[in-house]
C-alpha cells in the first residue's frame, strides 16, 4: 500500500499558506489566554487539525493498493465474422508473387488456420472467439440481445472482460464496421481500467470498392388490370469512370421492359420503369442491372419482388354543365374503357338534366357517392345550375376520408371559380386567379410543355420510352384556351406548364397533382385534351386518360369487400417501420357505419408466432372511417384480416415486409475506430501485412500483472464529513471558552 499525492506547485503553496496562517494566529490565541493555556491549547490544536486535513484533500490523496495476479497469463483473439467481412478487397500474393484480392472472411479464417500465434503459446493460453455471426435462418430481426443482430464490437469487448480472469491482451480482426450496440469506446476503457491491452488489425480496405448496387426499389404491393404503374429505383455507383449499362426489369414469363441509362462516377441515380401487366395474378419480378468490367462485387447488382394484379371494375362519375368536346370524349373514352364503370351528371343551365344511357338526373346522395373511386368535375359551380354546397361537402368528405380520387377540368364559362372560394377550395393543387374566371383566350395556338418532374411520371407516360415520350409531347396538337392560374400550392407536383403564359411561381402551371387526405386530387388546366386525337383517335387521349382513373383508383381497390374497403401505407414497409391502415365501413345499402367494432389481425403467413389482434379507432367524419397502426418486427409476409362485428364483414388481405439489411458489403473499413480502441487501452495498430510484428510486440509484454486498487480520499463522504466534525467541534470549544 502506498499513497500518492498530486504535487502541483499551486496546490502546495496553497495548502503551506493555509497552514501558516492557521499556526500563526492559534499561537496569538494561546499567549493572550495563559489562565486557560491547557483547553485553549486543545481547541487551536483542533483547528491546526482540521486546516491541515483540508488542506491536505487539496492534493487529492489517494491509497493505491497492488495486487499481483498469479493464474495463467491469457490472450484472446477475437474474429468479426459479419456480413461485411464477406466483402473481397485483401490483397494478397500469390506463390509465384502476383497480387489478388481475397474477401476479410477469407484473410482472417487463413490466419487462424496458420496459428499465426503459436509463438504466443509459449508464455500466455491463447484462445480464439468468433463475435458478429450472421443470425441462423429464421432467427433475423428477433430483436433479441445478442452479438448476432449485427456487429457489436462493444458487446464482443466488453465479453472479455467476465470470461477470463488473468487476460493480458486482444487481439482484434475486424473492419471496424459496428453497427449495433453502444460505442467500443466505453468498453475499450474498461479494458484499460484492468490493464488490457487491444491491439486491432484493420481488415480491408480503406478505400470504397468498384461496384454498382441496386439500393432500392419502391415497387407497389398491387396494381390494377390495364394499369400501368411507375417503378421507381435507385442505383449507386461506386465504379471509376462513367457507367453506360442497361436496366431489367423481368419475370417469370420474360423481360418486362428494360431502359439504357448512363451513371456517372458516386452517383446515386434514381429513375423508375414503367410496367403494364399482361393479366391477373402474382407477378415475381426482379430489377437488375448486368456486371460491369472492373466490378468486384456482383451479388448486389439485383432486387427482387412480387405484385399481385387485380381485374377491377372502376366507378367514376363525371359532371359537367355544358356538352363541350372535352365532356364529349372523355365520357366516351371512359365508356369504351372496360375496366370503367362511367355515370355523368349533365346540369344544362336553365334546362333539365341530360338524360341517356348512364345519365344521373341528381347529385347522387352520401350513400351512393361512396360507390365511386373517382369524381370528374367540369365547367360546374356552385349555385342554381350547378350543385350544392351539400354536394361539395360530400365530395370533399369523399376525397379526404375515402381515398377516392377528384378531377378539377375548367371551362371557358369560369364556374369552377365558385368551387375555388366553397369547401372545395382546400383540394385545388393550384392557386387560382379569381379575377379573371373566364381564364385566357387566344387565337394563336399554345403548347404544353412537361415539367421536370412531369418527363418522369407515369401519368405522362403516352409512350414507352422517355426519349418517345418527349417527342410524342412535343408534336401533341395544343390549345387556344386555359385557366387562369396564379401559382401551384405547398406540396403540389407539376407536371406540365404553358410554353408561353407566366404566373408568380413562373411558368402557369397547367396539369397539378396534390395528395389530400387519403385521396388524390389532378387539376387540368386546358380544355383540349380531346384534340390530342388528330390523326392517331384514340392513341394518346384514352391512354391519359385511363391512367389518371386508375392511378386515382388505386388505394380503394387494394382489399375491398362488400361492407368493407381497406388500404394501407405505405404498400411496401420495411422492419421496424410504422405501417398506417385506413378502413372504411359500410352497411348493405352503403351508408357509412360509424361506432363499429373494428379489429385487424396479423399473422406471420410462415405459421411462426402468434398473431396480433388490435381495435381500429374511429374517424368521427361520418363516412365510417376507422384507422389504426402495426410495426412489424420480422421481415416476411403478413396474412392480415380486417373484420366487422356489425355489418359481418372482412375482408383478408397480405403485407409483405422487407428486411433492413444492417450489413453490407462493399464499403470501406472504418479503421478510426479500430485506431481509437487501440490508443485507450496503450495497444496499437498493425496492418494484415503486419501481423507478425504485433505476435513480437506482444510476446514482450510481462506474463504478470498487479492489479491497482485506488481508494480516493478526497472524494470519500466519510473523510469529508471527519473534516467538518472537527470544525464542529473547534466551533462549540470557543463558546465554552467565552471567546464568542
Amino acid at each position: 500500500m502506498r499513497l500518492y499525492l498530486q504535487t502541483d506547485w499551486y496546490l502546495i503553496a496553497t495548502a503551506v499558506c493555509a497552514v501558516c496562517v492557521v499556526l500563526y494566529f492559534s499561537v496569538g490565541t494561546v499567549r493572550a489566554v495563559l489562565q486557560k493555556r491547557a483547553r485553549i491549547m486543545f481547541m487551536e490544536a483542533v483547528r491546526i487539525l482540521a486546516v491541515i486535513l483540508a488542506a491536505f484533500t487539496l492534493l487529492k490523496p489517494e491509497l493505491i493498493t497492488q495486487t499481483v495476479v498469479k493464474s495463467e497469463p491469457e490472450i484472446a483473439v477475437l474474429c468479426d465474422v459479419s456480413d461485411s467481412m464477406r466483402t473481397k478487397d485483401v490483397v494478397v500474393k500469390n506463390e509465384d508473387g502476383k497480387r489478388h484480392a481475397v474477401s476479410r472472411e477469407e484473410w482472417v479464417k487463413e490466419q487462424i488456420e496458420r496459428k499465426f500465434y503459436s509463438p504466443l503459446e509459449k508464455k500466455f493460453k491463447v484462445s480464439v472467439k468468433s463475435f458478429a455471426m450472421p443470425p441462423a435462418e429464421g432467427e433475423a430481426d428477433k430483436g433479441k440481445k445478442t452479438d448476432r443482430n449485427g456487429t457489436d464490437i462493444s458487446y464482443a469487448l466488453s465479453d472479455m472482460l467476465a470470461g477470463y480472469r488473468n487476460l493480458r491482451a486482444v487481439i482484434l480482426f475486424s473492419d471496424g464496421d459496428w453497427n449495433s450496440g453502444s460505442s467500443p469506446v466505453g468498453a475499450a476503457a474498461a479494458l484499460r481500467a484492468r490493464g488490457v491491452k487491444v491491439f486491432t488489425v484493420p481488415t480491408g480496405s480503406s478505400q470504397w470498392l468498384p461496384d454498382l448496387e441496386v439500393r432500392k426499389v419502391n415497387a407497389p404491393a398491387f396494381c390494377l388490370s390495364n394499369e400501368k404503374i411507375s417503378i421507381p429505383f435507385q442505383i449507386q455507383s461506386r465504379m471509376k469512370g462513367e457507367c453506360r449499362t442497361t436496366v431489367t426489369l423481368e419475370s417469370e414469363y420474360g423481360i418486362e421492359n428494360s431502359k439504357e441509362i448512363t451513371i456517372i462516377p458516386g452517383e446515386l441515380y434514381q429513375d423508375s420503369l414503367l410496367w403494364q401487366p399482361k393479366h391477373d395474378g402474382r407477378y415475381n419480378l426482379t430489377l437488375g442491372i448486368p456486371v460491369q468490367d472492373g466490378e468486384l462485387i456482383t451479388d448486389n447488382n439485383s432486387s427482387s419482388f412480387s405484385i399481385q394484379v387485380k381485374k377491377e371494375l372502376l366507378k367514376v362519375l363525371v359532371v359537367d354543365t355544358l356538352p363541350r368536346w372535352e365532356y364529349r370524349y372523355l365520357r366516351n373514352a371512359l365508356m369504351r374503357d372496360p375496366g370503367v364503370d362511367v355515370h355523368t351528371l349533365l346540369l344544362h343551365p336553365g334546362m333539365e338534366p341530360g338524360g341517356g344511357k348512364g345519365y344521373l338526373q341528381k347529385f347522387p346522395s352520401k350513400e351512393e357517392l361512396a360507390k365511386y373511386d373517382v369524381i370528374f368535375l367540369g365547367d360546374v359551380g356552385i349555385g342554381p345550375d350547378g350543385i350544392t354546397k351539400e354536394d361539395a361537402g360530400l365530395i370533399k368528405g369523399l376525397v379526404r376520408n375515402q381515398g377516392s380520387g377528384l378531377v378539377f377540368m375548367p371551362g371557358w364559362q369560369g364556374k369552377e371559380s365558385s368551387l375555388f372560394t366553397s369547401v372545395l377550395g382546400d383540394l385545388f393543387p393550384v392557386e387560382l386567379d379569381t379575377s379573371k374566371p373566364e381564364g385566357y383566350s387566344s387565337g394563336i395556338e399554345s403548347k404544353m410543355e412537361l415539367s421536370g418532374h412531369g418527363r418522369e411520371h407515369f401519368l405522362m407516360m403516352l409512350a414507352d420510352n422517355a426519349p418517345m415520350n418527349s417527342y410524342v409531347w412535343r408534336h401533341l396538337p395544343g390549345f387556344f384556351w386555359n385557366a387562369a392560374v396564379k401559382k401551384e400550392r405547398p406540396g403540389a407536383l407539376v407536371l406540365a406548364v404553358h410554353s408561353g403564359l407566366k404566373c408568380e411561381s413562373g411558368r402557369m402551371p397547367l396539369i397539378v397533382i396534390r395528395e389530400y387526405g387519403s385521396g388524390n386530387v389532378l387539376f387540368m388546366g386546358t380544355d383540349s385534351a380531346w384534340r390530342w386525337r388528330k390523326g392517331v383517335e384514340d392513341k394518346y387521349h384514352y391512354r391519359f386518360w385511363g391512367q389518371v382513373v386508375r392511378w386515382m383508383a388505386h388505394k380503394r381497390h387494394l382489399a375491398h369487400d362488400e361492407g368493407i374497403r381497406c388500404f394501407f401505407v405505405p404498400e411496401s414497409p420495411s422492419v421496424h417501420s410504422t405501417v398506417s391502415f385506413y378502413v372504411t365501413v359500410h352497411d348493405r345499402s352503403g351508408v357509412p357505419v360509424d361506432k363499429a367494432n373494428v379489429e385487424i389481425t396479423v399473422s406471420p403467413a410462415s405459421g411462426k408466432g402468434a398473431g396480433e389482434t388490435f381495435r381500429l379507432r374511429q374517424e368521427h367524419t361520418g363516412w365510417g372511417l376507422y384507422k389504426g397502426r402495426f410495426t412489424p418486427d420480422t421481415a416476411g409476409k403478413y396474412e392480415i384480416k380486417v373484420s366487422c362485428a356489425e355489418n359481418g364483414s372482412s375482408v383478408s388481405l397480405t403485407l409483405d415486409v422487407a428486411g433492413v439489411k444492417t450489413e453490407r458489403t462493399g464499403r470501406p473499413i472504418r479503421g478510426s475506430v479500430l485506431a481509437e480502441i487501440a490508443k485507450i487501452t496503450d495497444g496499437a495498430v498493425f496492418s494484415t501485412e503486419n501481423v507478425d510484428n504485433m505476435v513480437k510486440t506482444i510476446q514482450a509484454l510481462p506474463e504478470q500483472v498487479s492489479l491497482e486498487k485506488r481508494l480516493r480520499l478526497w472524494c470519500e463522504w466519510w473523510w469529508i464529513a471527519g473534516i467538518l466534525a472537527l470544525l464542529a467541534l473547534y466551533w462549540t470549544l470557543r463558546k465554552l471558552n467565552g471567546l464568542i
